[in-house]
Parts: structure tokens; C-alpha cells; sequence
């Protein structure tokens, strides 16, 4: 009898740990199957935004100082070549995660933190 209830216990435990495994794989899991479908797709026109973006600002600056300085295409090229640089690092940021490391990111990311450390009752 004493067998009986031992081993019930144990199958209990077995399912209850199981359970608790599981469930911490689906949360800790890099699997990007969990993940919404559209978040690679959000991720994906952010980098491209991102890119373009810088490509824009820095060809406005380099026509914008040509006409200026009168140095044509010479500064243009420069800032082609500069905010194309730019867009990369950005785009690279973005996919790594990087860009909520530092400015508002950061302090939007701490901010999420503590409220989740100190829930409101």
C-alpha cells in the first residue's frame, strides 16, 4: 500500500516537473516559430526604413552643401557613401538588438523592468 502511494506521488511529481519544463522552454525557447508572424515582418520594414532613411539624410546633405560650397558631386558622393555607412550600422543594430541599448530604448526598457519587478496590486 505504502508502494501504491509512493509511487502515485512520484507520477505526480513527474508530471507536475514536466509540466514546469515545458513551460519554461515555450517562454526561454530561441525558437522564432512562437513568435508572431508579424514581427519578422515589422522587423524587416524597420530595418529597410531605417537603411533608406540614412541614405536619404545624407544624400539631401551632400547636395545641399554642394550647392553651397560649390564643390559638385565631390560632397555629394561623401555623404552618399556616409549615411549608405550609416544606414548599415543602424540596420545591423536593429537586427542584433542593439539599438535599445543606449537613449530612449534603454530607458523605456528600465522602465518595463521595474514594472514588472513591482506590480501594482
Amino acid at each position: 500500500m505504502s508502494d501504491d502511494k509512493d509511487r502515485a506521488s512520484l507520477e505526480e511529481l513527474e508530471t507536475k516537473l514536466t509540466a514546469v519544463a515545458h513551460k519554461r522552454e515555450e517562454k526561454h525557447s530561441p525558437n522564432r516559430a512562437a513568435r508572431k508572424p508579424s514581427q519578422g515582418m515589422a522587423l524587416g520594414m524597420r530595418i529597410s526604413a531605417e537603411m533608406v532613411a540614412a541614405l536619404l539624410v545624407g544624400l539631401i546633405i551632400g547636395w545641399a552643401l554642394d550647392r553651397v560650397l560649390d564643390t559638385t558631386p565631390w560632397l555629394l558622393v561623401l555623404f552618399v557613401v556616409l549615411g549608405t555607412g550609416a544606414g548599415g550600422l543602424n540596420a545591423y543594430r536593429v537586427a542584433k538588438g542593439y539599438d535599445s541599448a543606449v537613449g530612449l530604448g534603454r530607458a523605456m526598457g528600465k522602465r518595463n523592468q521595474g514594472d514588472r519587478d513591482n506590480p501594482e496590486p
